[in-house]
């Protein structure tokens, strides 16, 4: 049975142009490089590849100086410009000269002696060019900004007529010749737009629009600065970097001495934990949050809150004090109320204003998908996000983390491949990701096979391959993509994961365990690892190793089925249902459409002995079961009605299993008990002398007040008379059958 599906978001009923789109996406790639976010930057660069090629337009071809046929030095003599190249008064200059302001010629310059001339020109009277005919610096940053298209405010409530239009000088239009002049609102605000100011829903005051602009000028003032801690940052040196911007003040310097401090808290705890599982391996805050937290509330009034990037950062601590250990006893049941997780919700709606104010920061979208703890808070918070297509490849990628994929996901990503084509890699892995999530591992094989021809060296979800092809037990397959990537990284944490894959395969499950302890020293977080790890620990009989290992990837993610199934499993083993119902239970909330979930919790029920419990649970399995798959899960739900005496349920589940069985090529042995069973049950029920000693109890299903078909009865056993191990009890019901039908007679 397929999942419930959150409601699909819409996009703006005006999409941009690609021109505006491949714009803010080159943008995005830009700031997400300079913010050291290489994860979003590979994720809007793969986007911008993916964008049709814009058309190449006509440039106009170079047109020589004019000849000067005044007698002056021969042509061996180095022209005035050369020497200029060697002065340090002259910054730059350009192939094509730029008319000044007054209209004059744009080759006439003052003399050397003039006021403003340059003077020292080589030769006589060699004239020098002179600077005061270009346009100022800020200027090309005053032609981009200023303007109310760049705000969230504007485009969200704008219609597609009411675009305004940004004038451009002759200088931008060099910088950016592929922006269209009747540039479309884009669904967000672009990420170089460092002067744009709300639109009219969402209008700055006057006050804060001037801090704004204040704030953001102290950016040009320190980017030497920033550029040296950058080096810094990009060479691990995470504290120097810190260091170098202490007394910076700007927006982007903020950001990259409070990230460096965030890794370096990070780092620290990593190089604390120690051995992995031992004594120290805990979840701990990180070590420098309170300071950046207390740094970030003495800042200016509304500065936090007008840069996405901070306010990402702000969400990353927030999240960093959540307590997601669970209780080391028992766990909780599934109707009591949740346990408190401290500043979830303060950091999903930071994040949510973060990606309001820059859309393409895909590591801000990740995080957001983290946040949600069902379908119910994915509906509530659909509303409040950007009307941009990062929102559909959020809302697939979200499906999949709260375990609701669907067919309906494959038209959200059609959707996104009119725009961004078939071959983008990032639509292609999305939709590999929904047909593995809905068990349909051909077509996810076959899109990985199209992903691995395209893009070879891409290594993002090789894990889940390797997945595929464990389930699927194809190992030759699964050894040549181990040994292929192997040559490839084996330092990441997939190839990691890859290779502990293909030994479990092997049932070499010591080396599955060393693969999966490196995959998890280069990344604690890895969820699949730990999960993976526990199940090796399960298959060496270590409970102890497989509890810790299940526990540490419910920290990592509390939305993981396979974990709390994996420890309702390990304490069943230890003969410990009563906890494994707990555990049990957790798995089936997350994956209410699985029809194992439902099984192993009815297992579970069934030796405590609650058998209405174990009814129930069988029910919603059968409810979830493929078609053909249920005749077991009938047959045991009519065994538990039998054991409970009521035996006109019992025989409608073993007509159901019979009829299943029948068609899904069930084994000669289960089938022989059922028509025993039945026709017992026909027996039983026959009007007689003997109908009190036989009577089955029950009543209200079927024809159990017309008295048993006894012609059923002889159908059942003279097809139970034809198998070897139950033909001696077969033919002694004929006999009582006989008896039975004369004294109708």
């Amino acid at each position: 049975m397929a999942a419930q599906l959150p409601p699909r978001p819409t996009l703006l009923a005006s999409p941009p142009s690609l021109s505006t789109l491949r714009t803010a996406l080159r943008s995005a790639t830009r700031d997400c490089l300079d913010r050291n976010l290489p994860h979003a930057a590979k994720f809007a660069g793969q986007l911008l590849a993916a964008l049709p090629a814009p058309t190449p337009r006509a440039r106009s071809p170079v047109q020589p100086p004019p000849r000067d046929d005044r007698p002056g030095p021969s042509r061996s003599t180095p022209h005035p410009a050369d020497h200029d190249l060697a002065s340090p008064h002259v910054h730059f200059r350009t192939s094509t000269p730029v008319k000044p302001a007054d209209g004059s010629s744009a080759g006439a310059h003052p003399a050397s002696g003039a006021p403003g001339g340059g003077g020292g020109g080589n030769g006589a009277g060699a004239p020098r060019p002179s600077l005061s005919g270009l346009l100022p610096l800020g200027s090309f940053r005053s032609a981009r900004g200023g303007s109310a298209r760049d705000s969230l405010g504007s485009v969200l409530s704008m219609g597609p007529a009411s675009s305004p239009v940004v004038e451009r000088s002759t200088a931008f239009d060099r910088l950016d010749d592929d922006l269209d002049e009747d540039m479309h609102p884009v669904a967000g605000p672009s990420s170089s737009s460092r002067d744009a100011a709300p639109g009219p829903a969402e209008a700055w005051p006057d006050a804060n629009h001037a801090a704004r602009q204040e704030w953001l000028a102290r950016d040009d003032d320190e980017q030497d600065l920033y550029t040296l801690a950058l080096a810094h940052l990009r060479s691990h040196e995470l504290q120097r970097t810190a260091h170098v911007l202490r007394n910076c003040a700007g927006p982007k310097a903020r950001w990259l001495r409070s990230y460096a401090k965030y890794l370096a808290g990070e780092k620290r705890l990593q190089e604390e934990a120690g051995e992995l599982l031992g004594v120290k391996d805990r979840p701990q805050p990180n070590p420098f949050t309170q300071e950046l937290l207390e740094d970030m509330a003495s800042w200016e009034p509304g500065f936090l809150e007008s840069d996405g990037w901070l306010l990402y950062l702000q969400a990353l601590l927030l999240l960093s004090l959540m307590p997601t250990a669970p209780a080391p006893t028992a766990a909780r049941p599934l109707d009591a109320p949740p346990p408190a997780l401290d500043y979830r919700l303060a950091a999903l709606e930071t994040l949510v204003n973060s990606v309001r104010l820059e859309p393409y920061n895909w590591s801000a979208w990740l995080k957001i998908a983290d946040c949600l703890d069902g379908p119910e808070e994915l509906e509530a918070t659909l509303p409040f996000l950007p009307q941009c297509y990062p929102l559909l490849l959020f809302y697939v990628h979200a499906t999949l983390e709260i375990h609701a994929a669907g067919d309906a996901l494959h038209d959200c990503l059609d959707e996104l491949e009119a725009v961004f084509g078939a071959d983008c890699s990032v639509i292609t892995g999305l939709r590999a990701l929904v047909y593995y999530h809905i068990r349909e591992f051909d077509d996810a094989t076959a899109l990985f096979a199209t992903l691995r021809k395209s893009d070879p060296y891409r290594l993002d979800d090789i894990d889940v391959l390797s997945n595929i092809l464990y389930v699927s037990d194809k190992r030759p397959e699964l050894a040549a993509l181990a040994q292929e990537y192997t040559r490839l990284d084996r330092t990441r944490p997939e190839v990691c994961c890859l290779i502990g894959n293909y030994f479990s395969l092997r049932r070499d499950h010591e080396k599955a365990i060393l693969y999966f302890r490196r995959a998890l020293k280069l990344d604690r977080g890895y969820l699949s690892a730990w999960t993976l790890m526990g199940h090796e620990y399960v298959e060496m009989k270590n409970t102890n190793a497989a509890i810790a290992s299940y526990r540490r990837a419910v920290d990592v993610n509390r939305k993981d089925y396979r974990a709390w199934y994996g420890l309702g499993q390990t304490y069943e083993l230890l003969g410990e249902p009563f906890y494994a119902v707990s555990y049990y239970q957790r798995a089936a909330a997350l994956r209410p459409y699985d029809a194992r979930m439902w099984s192993a919790l009815a297992s579970c029920y069934e030796k405590l002995k609650r058998i209405p419990d174990a009814i129930r649970a069988h029910q919603r399995a059968l409810l979830s079961s493929e078609p053909g798959d249920g005749s077991d899960l009938a047959l045991r739900i009519g065994k538990l009605y039998s054991a409970t005496g009521q035996g006109a349920h019992a025989a409608a589940y073993h007509r159901r299993a019979l009829a299943e069985g029948v068609r899904g090529g069930m084994g000669a042995n289960e089938l022989g008990r059922v028509y025993l069973w039945l026709a017992k049950w026909e027996m039983r029920r026959a009007p007689g002398p003997a109908a009190a000693g036989r009577g089955g109890g029950g009543g209200g299903i079927g024809e159990e007040d017309k008295g048993g078909d006894l012609g059923k009865a002889e159908e059942y056993l003279r097809v139970v008379e034809g198998t070897q191990e139950y033909r001696d009890e077969a033919k002694a019901l004929l006999k009582d059958l006989e008896v039975l039908m004369l004294s109708r007679e």
